[in-house]
């Protein structure tokens, strides 16, 4: 049973979201591209979530990051101001 679980938290002046599973990680080779537009590992994929979410947060003098082990699970770090 994979699970997901979202906390928010204030940092300064920035809000935190943390978004964690405990799904199938993603690889360190697919970590480096995740952000780039139009990469996929999706058959019908557009690649272009993941950019534009990051695009959105900086806008919003955010950032976004992301920490995953392949087996384990992924954690995104979303920081908003």
């Amino acid at each position: 049973v994979i699970s997901l679980s979202v906390a928010l938290s204030e940092d300064g002046k920035l809000l935190h979201f943390v978004i964690q599973d405990n799904g199938c990680g993603i690889s360190k080779e697919q970590l480096a591209s995740i952000f780039q537009p139009f990469f996929t590992t999706k058959e019908n994929g557009t690649g272009l979530g993941l950019a534009i979410s990051r695009q959105v947060a900086e806008a919003h003098h955010g950032s976004i990051s992301i920490e995953s082990t392949p087996g384990q699970g992924t954690v995104f770090h979303i920081f908003l101001g």
